[in-house]
């Protein structure tokens, strides 16, 4: 199809009875008329006051949504915690209750975790479903539960081990003992040693359930020269005394002396 095009000062016009696909029956003011609404914006030049006001609302919308959004999650943030708080409290008065209903408790943690996904408290919420499942001689559900709590804190090197320990914890009594070993080396690798001491003892209590005790001495050695303050030494120590009365704990590490600055090239 040939386009015609008009040159300055040509007096065509357009035809009043145009049939243009989405012509608009309104006119630029608003009445009744055969052009398309031109709108605010190609006015710009004449109306830049509107033009600006009409900027100024799209920013303020954007504000506004902004602000909803962050109030939003900021409130469930509060609810989830407050919901956290109340089944933790619920949870440590009954930890030495052998007779007691986990249900309630599970429940609430499942609250936290289904109605508030995204929020810190739910990043937490799995290691007390799970400690309740091993509770309850239900460690295979502990399992699922744990294996949620490492998706929500993926790339969380404070968290992971937690999670990471109560793996191993886990598996121990389900007696699969080489994953449980995985477990816990994963927790002594971590940046900040964050329960790596703990992770040393249970690596030294599989090896001893394992009937190896060359391998649990080993691993109990590096717990007391890793971390001697760490009341887990003192608990390996008698088993260490056990398999070799004559053995006494490792004297603490001389301290590290300060750095030196190198030698300067020749």
């Amino acid at each position: 199809m040939a386009y015609r095009i008009r040159k300055k000062g040509s007096t065509d016009q357009p035809a009043a009875s145009s049939s243009h696909p989405g012509a608009s029956p309104i006119s630029s003011n608003g009445s009744a008329g055969t052009r398309p609404l031109s709108g605010f914006l190609d006015d710009r030049k004449k109306n830049p006051l509107i033009v600006a006001g009409l900027v100024g609302l799209v920013a303020l919308a954007g504000v506004g949504l902004v602000w909803h959004i962050y109030s939003d999650k900021k409130k469930k943030e509060q609810e989830s915690a407050a919901l956290e708080t109340r089944a933790e409290q619920m949870f440590s008065k009954n930890m030495q209750n052998s007779k007691v209903d986990w249900t309630p408790i599970d429940q609430l943690f499942e609250q936290v975790v289904k109605n508030y996904p995204d929020s810190s408290s739910a990043k937490v919420a799995p290691l007390f479903l799970a400690s309740i499942q091993n509770q309850i001689a239900q460690p295979q559900k502990a399992v699922n539960w744990l294996h949620e709590g490492l998706e929500k804190n993926s790339g969380d090197t404070k968290v992971l081990p937690f999670y990471y320990e109560s793996l191993g914890v886990t598996f121990m009594s389900m007696k699969e003992y080489d994953q449980a070993l995985a477990m816990f080396q994963k927790v002594t690798k971590f940046p900040g040693k964050i329960l790596a001491d703990a992770a040393y003892y249970n690596i030294g209590k599989v090896y001893e359930l394992l009937n190896q005790p060359a391998l649990a001495i080993l691993n109990y050695r590096k717990l007391q020269k890793k971390f001697p303050s760490s009341p887990w030494s003192s608990e390996a120590e008698s088993y260490i005394k056990q398999q070799n009365p004559t053995a006494s704990a490792p004297p603490p590490p001389l301290a590290t002396p300060p750095p030196t600055a190198p030698a300067p090239s020749k």
